[in-house]
């Protein structure tokens, strides 16, 4: 049963960031007034070039977006934003002659430095700092090499680390300090079965996660991959799944190259990419994207590629970038201390001689359970319990939380205060050469009875608490030194709570723990590495969930649902009115097994929704659903007798009409497309000559996102998503396809001498594939496709590798026939 969720652990596990409103009773959601869509283009872009590789950091409540460099260009271009949507250009952050054709420059903050790594031309690569993010940056190093498109990566105990594209996938080396990589070089495991670049490395719940692309710039199939592992150096496994961002066609097409930036909530995470839109005057030209990230588990998927209007990204509940003469009307000073606001350096701070913590309070309270931010710096320390302090959870003096800073020891501490005593701390020295005396940002998590701090993105500190607490403010404190503070804030979202009430965009996928009450621990299956699910739902329960629906029009709307023993009979509704019809699930054999159940034809209207999962009898587990555009499939077949092949669209391959017959050359594999891509349920058959020793002849169904993988020297052949039937001399045989190839099932089966005729027949319904040779009305291999990701609709196809294939007679029609 679904219940609205509690404190555990689960809730910082389900996702990531939300668009600002609550939950409510409410059918219809909040207005989503702040929007944006993609692709963005920006002013003082690179003329004809654009926003290629756009990498987005935040540093004291701002984000800094760097972008590659014309190839007949010098230096960097820099913007500024406050919200990841309005953007400010900044100018030239540096002029150095290093940065002529500077590729995918990225900065990291460290110790009041701005380190930028960038690569000439993709030959190797260069570090330069500056005492700001707009620079100016200066050259630091000679050309260290490493091929091209660096990033780096620190992790909790200060240790860095060096990530870049190689010949045989990404590599990364230590790092000595941030202008040092060591010699070793490793291979973190990451690849895409050829060209693989544009890494970007960050830390979840003690596992290192990766995102890279490849293979081609120039190519639609460009895509990004993600990877996870337990290690930063080595063993990263693609995630089951991938691409976790693709699309060949359409409005915005080779998609990759991306930064990963936690959003203006202080939760959600955002994937900034860049998108394809073809030869520039020198080079690619590229704008740049935004979509959602959200997490489910240990996984993670993208909402997106979105192209339409989207909400923008939720601010925090309360934030302050000091950018004025006084302190203002938000705040409350307690204690002895001087407290002065100065638009160029924030908040000030002079506690000299005052040995007790002297504190400047927001007024707005937060929630029970929050994310807060602050930014802090001891200038001067002038007795030895010196400290600098963010307060969080006050109530009074008597009931607060404080986690301080000591310049002397180079210690962090928390500790809880209950009714004016001290109950619960804790304490670790601050990792690597982290200095007090430089600026840092302190990221606190309150979870239920868990506190977690964060230091520059590092994890430092756990509180683990006897007794909850409550809502309370946050602000500063100081004791026996003078301070600086930076950009503050707090959000009621925390551990990914935000995603339950973001609206999920369809075209798309929404997944079941993602509902606007959340799911408490009782009520969850699965694990974290596959992903989480609402078990036993029944007629007590009825998830919510939002959704932006991009356009009017019909879809196809399927659930992966795992139904009781006696089945389950369920629907979606928008307020009163029915979204789907009344579906039934009904297990399948003992296995009880995932099933794919859903409708054809659904009307759906533009703009955000709050549909409401209703079972009306028996019982199931829900994962997720996907909507997709629906388009109905019309009995057609192709004889060929017309001497082309009108309707079909060719991706790869040299192909004819003769006699007849639609031919391949065996000179080069090749792919071609029929039907529609809101195709979902249909039986798609064909004549085709079984090929010589070594060659492949066969069908696709519910093929989407095609691309030719053997051009601009990719080499591939695997580049489509869709189910592969195919013949060859050891039988017939069904793979799936998702720019690599997996073998699914295979069928021993006399087949014809080669160049002969072979009737092949395959039919899609749901997540079943069923497949018939030769005409006889039994099928020769059926496979149930339980993964978590199966395809449910798109074209239907011929291929042929390493062999000359004829076809005839091909035919589709409506499953039900």
């Amino acid at each position: 049963m679904m219940r609205k969720a509690g404190v555990g652990l689960l809730i910082a596990l389900l996702g990531a960031g939300s668009f600002g409103c609550s939950p409510g009773g409410e059918d219809r959601p909040p207005p989503t007034a702040r929007t944006y869509a993609n692709p963005v283009s920006l002013p003082d872009e690179w003329g004809e070039y654009g926003l290629g590789d756009p990498y987005v950091f935040k540093y004291n409540g701002y984000y800094y977006l760097y972008v590659s460099t014309r190839d007949t260009d010098t230096g960097v271009k820099v913007w500024r934003s406050a919200d990841l949507v309005r953007w400010d250009y900044e100018g030239l952050c540096t002029e150095e002659p290093v940065t002529t054709a500077a590729y995918a420059p990225e900065v990291r903050y460290w110790n009041g430095k701005f380190y930028m790594y960038t690569s000439p031309a993709g030959q190797g690569h260069y570090a330069l700092v500056a005492d700001r993010p707009t620079g100016p940056f200066k050259a630091a190093t000679d050309n260290f090499g490493r091929t091209i498109d660096g990033t780096t990566f620190v992790d909790d105990d200060g240790k860095w680390y060096f990530y870049y594209a190689g010949p045989h996938g990404i590599q990364a080396a230590p790092m000595e300090n941030p202008l040092t990589v060591e010699p070793e070089e490793v291979q973190t495991g990451a690849s895409m079965g050829g060209w693989t670049e544009g890494p970007t490395v960050f830390k979840r719940g003690g596992k290192y996660y990766m995102t890279y692309t490849g293979n081609h710039v120039f190519s639609a199939g460009y895509r990004v991959d993600a990877a996870v592992s337990d290690s930063p150096l080595q063993g990263f496994q693609g995630f089951a799944g991938n691409p976790i961002l693709l699309r060949t066609e359409g409005p915005t097409v080779g998609l990759g190259h991306n930064s990963v930036v936690r959003g203006p909530d202080l939760d959600s995470d955002y994937i900034i990419y860049h998108n394809l839109e073809g030869h520039g005057v020198v080079g690619p030209l590229r704008h740049m994207n935004m979509d959602r990230i959200v997490w489910n588990g240990d996984r993670f998927s993208v909402w997106g590629p979105t192209s339409g209007p989207q909400p923008a990204p939720e601010l925090p509940a309360f934030e302050d970038r000091f950018e004025r003469s006084a302190i203002g009307k938000d705040w409350t000073a307690k204690g002895g201390a001087e407290w002065s606001v100065r638009p160029d350096e924030g908040l000030l701070a002079n506690a000299d001689g005052i040995g007790e913590m002297a504190l400047l309070l927001a007024k707005p309270k937060t929630e029970e359970d929050y994310t807060a931010e602050y930014h802090m710096q001891v200038r001067s320390a002038t007795g030895a319990d010196s400290a600098a302090a963010a307060v969080f959870s006050y109530k009074d003096e008597d009931d607060c939380g404080i986690v301080r800073i000591d310049p002397r020891s180079g210690k962090i501490a928390a500790e809880i205060r209950r009714k004016g005593r001290l109950a619960e701390q804790a304490e670790a020295s601050l990792p690597g050469d982290v200095d007090p005396a430089q600026l840092h940002e302190l990221r606190l998590e309150k979870i239920g009875r868990t506190v977690r701090i964060y230091v520059d993105g590092m994890n430092v500190l756990a509180l683990e608490l006897r007794s909850a607490l409550g809502p309370g403010r946050i602000g500063y404190a100081v004791r026996n030194a003078e301070a600086r503070f930076g950009y503050v804030a707090f959000s009621g979202n925390v551990g990914g709570s935000g995603v339950r009430t973001a609206y999920a965009p369809l075209p798309g996928t929404w997944y079941a723990v993602h509902s606007e009450a959340g799911v408490a621990d009782a009520d969850v299956g699965g694990d974290a590495s596959d992903g989480y699910y609402a078990a036993q739902l029944d007629s007590d329960d009825s998830p919510v969930y939002r959704v932006n629906v991009a356009r009017d029009g019909a879809y196809s709307v399927r659930f992966r649902v795992r139904p009781g023993p006696d089945g389950a009979k369920f629907r979606l509704t928008n307020g009163k009115s029915p979204v789907t019809p009344v579906l039934e699930a009904r297990p399948e054999g003992s296995s009880g097994g995932w099933v794919t159940v859903g409708a054809d034809g659904v009307k759906l209207k533009a703009g955000p929704q709050r549909w409401k999962l209703e079972i009306e009898s028996g019982t199931m587990d829900f994962f997720s659903a996907e909507a997709a555009e629906y388009a109905p499939v019309a009995p057609a077949k192709d004889e060929f007798d017309s001497r082309n092949a009108s309707g079909w669209t060719r991706y790869e391959g040299l192909w004819s009409v003769k006699e007849g017959q639609l031919r391949a050359s065996s000179v080069q594999p090749a792919k071609i497309l029929w039907g529609e891509y809101g195709w979902t349920d249909y039986a798609f058959e064909a004549d085709l000559t079984v090929p010589e020793e070594g060659g492949r002849t066969g069908l696709l169904v519910r093929a989407a996102n095609p691309a030719n993988g053997m051009e601009l020297n990719q080499n591939r052949t695997d580049f489509v998503q869709a189910y592969s039937v195919y013949a060859d001399s050891q039988g017939i045989h069904l793979a799936k396809l998702d720019y690599n190839a997996v073998p699914l099932a295979d069928a021993p089966y006399p087949l014809p001498k080669p160049g002969e005729w072979l009737h092949l027949k395959v039919r899609a319904v749901g997540n079943r594939i069923s497949v018939y040779a030769g005409g006889a009305d039994a099928p020769i291999l059926e496979y149930v496709d339980r993964d978590a990701y199966p395809f449910l609709h798109g074209k239907a196809g011929l291929l042929s590798a390493d062999a000359a294939s004829k076809f005839d007679r091909v035919s589709v029609s409506p499953a039900s026939e």
